[in-house]
């Protein structure tokens, strides 16, 4: 019952102090005034550019790096214009694991696509790390 009397008499003092507050009424040109304020905002929202994340030039370069690797032989006993670095698995000689990776055997070619795809992912983490943050900023 205490609690109930508690809420009565806050709730009392509230509508007393409420009701000698003085009641506003918005200006004569306050319909016109927001109108304006909306027409401003959206000519702001019309003049913003949306310009893609990668470029034209990044795309042809991603392109001609695409072709380049295309036409580039890999494993020929030709030597091409680069090789690569042969990657063995020897170190894991000195594991005991009963024959499981004693087979194992991974390509120069798989070796290279995980290398690269590595480095593009880096890449773009990096790129839309600092995107993002000049967005926000």
């Amino acid at each position: 019952m205490g609690e109930n009397k508690h809420i009565e008499e806050i709730d009392a003092f509230a509508k007393k102090y409420v009701k000698e507050i003085p009641q506003e009424s918005p200006s004569l040109s306050f319909t016109a005034n927001l109108m304006q304020s909306i027409s401003q905002l959206e000519s702001v929202k019309s003049t913003t550019r949306y310009q893609p994340l990668i470029s034209k030039k990044a795309w042809f370069i991603v392109l001609s790096a695409v072709i380049a690797i295309l036409f580039i032989r890999l494993n020929s006993s030709k030597e091409g214009l680069f090789t690569l670095p042969e990657f063995k698995l020897s170190f894991l000689e000195k594991f005991r694991y009963s024959g499981v990776i004693e087979n194992l055997s991974i390509s120069n070619t798989t070796f290279a696509i995980t290398v690269v795809f590595g480095i593009l992912v880096t890449i773009q983490i990096i790129y839309l790390k600092g995107f993002f943050e000049k967005r926000l900023h």
